[in-house]
């Protein structure tokens, strides 16, 4: 009865499991990020690893993801989402294995590199699935769905991914997931086969090229750079390589008949508006989440444990809230709630801007709850209005854009984050001092001028009062 008076349609390929089965993969591919995360350490003493090595385990997942966010979303809008996004989980399910038999270093970053594809397969679609199932006037409650998933496998997989590893080992964390991603590939073949997508059009191979060559240049260059490498050769070559390629790319686009992102959609203000609020809500939010763990532990010394416990308000506040705003976002639009998320978000880190070297975990907990508050009243409205701005043929291209602001926020989020601390004087790994605090207020600060500017994106971008915000085109 929940999944029918979301609007799903009812077939004979019982569309009506498709956010069930979304629901699922979206928490299972949430909750193994977070855990790989905490495996790390693990798996660094096990394979003698450095930690700029170890760090190449997340690396190697994030560019592989971000590359193939736009060509398999284009894949979706001409070959069916349904069939990209059931290939992506079994090639999902199939790396995860292979990550958790592997036996070299060498062979976990060739798993972790394949489930950075499937993991964009499976995050291109899932929007554009959701879309094509659920009618209009429903679309931000069921991406709200979508999105409490995803905070539920972020909440839940630190404390149960640390369980796994301290019982079995962190290859059990892997096992786990391809043993959850088997009943997933199950669901999604009842009922995801048929959904949406499937033109005649031509696949963009010149466009889909420089996307994989050039993208990860600019995504080390954002997660690398120093305040004091900027006038330096490499810095500048690689600066001038991503603004020439850029460059070309857009021209490409514009020529082709058939582009991998057309170049129409930016058209449209409120596609416009959602892709930079969502930029910017990324941005912001990692002001707080990249440095809060430092403040925490080297700041206030609190054990790694209770430090935790702490964080874990954040993405419950968000699961809390995601599904209810997409809810309000069916009935009133999405620009209301899409600036209040953003406002609120800014509110929380200015406050959070306000914590010093003897602040209560009670005061902690607060601040961290008001920035959870802020991002999950965003998140569903934005989504909703961003994917039915896009036309139906488009909707792959559309979620694959959405995942992508997500992916360049957070890498902007950190990049900026670490050049403010780095240079107001911050620095990590022994007891905070007085400068290290004032370098974390600057942070913050920084975070709650990007919220506002977010806000003002949201609010002035136009789009429909009710029926999900703006409809889908035909």
């Amino acid at each position: 009865m929940f999944l029918r008076s979301l609007g799903c349609e009812q077939t004979r390929d019982r569309p009506h499991l498709v956010l069930v089965t979304l629901g699922t993969g979206t928490f299972l591919s949430a909750m193994a990020g977070s855990v790989v995360n905490l495996a790390l350490p693990s798996i660094a003493r096990e394979m003698s690893l450095s930690l700029d090595a170890a760090q190449w385990i997340v690396q190697a997942f994030l560019l592989a993801n971000a590359v193939s966010l736009l060509p398999f979303g284009r894949l979706g809008d001409l070959f069916g989402y349904g069939r990209v996004y059931m290939l992506g989980f079994a090639l999902f399910g199939a790396s995860t294995l292979v990550s958790g038999l592997a036996g070299s270093f060498g062979i976990l970053i060739a798993a972790r590199v394949v489930q950075g594809v499937s993991g964009a397969m499976i995050m291109a679609t899932s929007p554009a699935i959701i879309t094509a199932a659920v009618v209009p006037s429903r679309r931000g409650r069921a991406l709200g769905v979508l999105a409490t998933a995803t905070y539920l496998g972020l909440t839940t997989g630190p404390p149960l991914g640390g369980f796994v590893i301290a019982a079995l080992g962190w290859r059990w964390t892997f096992f786990f997931s391809t043993i959850v991603s088997l009943a997933v590939i199950a669901l999604a073949f009842r009922c995801l086969r048929r959904s949406g997508g499937a033109t005649r059009e031509r696949f963009d191979w010149s466009g889909a090229l420089l996307i994989i060559v050039g993208l990860p240049i600019v995504l080390c260059w954002l997660s690398h750079v120093r305040w004091q490498d900027l006038s330096q050769p490499p810095t500048l070559i690689a600066s001038v390589i991503a603004l020439l390629g850029f460059g070309a790319f857009v021209t490409l686009e514009h020529g082709s008949a058939h582009p991998l992102i057309d170049p129409r959609l930016f058209q449209s203000r409120v596609f416009t508006g959602a892709t930079l609020s969502a930029v910017a809500n990324y941005i912001a939010l990692l002001a707080v989440s990249l440095l809060m763990p430092f403040y925490l532990e080297e700041g206030l010394g609190f054990s790694p444990a209770f430090a935790g416990l702490l964080l874990s308000i954040q993405p419950l506040t968000m699961a809390l809230v995601a599904a209810p705003s997409g809810w309000l976002s069916d009935r009133f639009g999405s620009r209301l709630p899409t600036t209040a998320g953003m406002l609120v978000l800014a509110a929380g880190l200015l406050g959070a801007s306000t914590l010093a070297d003897n602040s209560p975990p009670f005061e902690i907990t607060m601040w961290l709850a008001i920035v959870g508050l802020g991002v999950g009243v965003f998140s569903s409205p934005n989504s909703s209005a961003l994917m039915g701005s896009a036309p139906r043929a488009r909707q792959g291209t559309a979620g694959a854009v959405l995942a992508e602001a997500r992916i360049l926020g957070m890498l902007l989020g950190v990049a900026a984050a670490s050049l403010i601390f780095r240079n107001a004087g911050g620095r990590t790994g022994s007891p905070w001092r007085a400068m290290d605090f004032e370098a974390f207020v600057l942070v913050l600060r920084g975070g709650f001028v990007v919220a506002l500017l977010g806000a003002a994106a949201a609010s002035l971008r136009g789009g429909s009062r009710g029926g999900g915000g703006d409809s889908a085109s035909p």
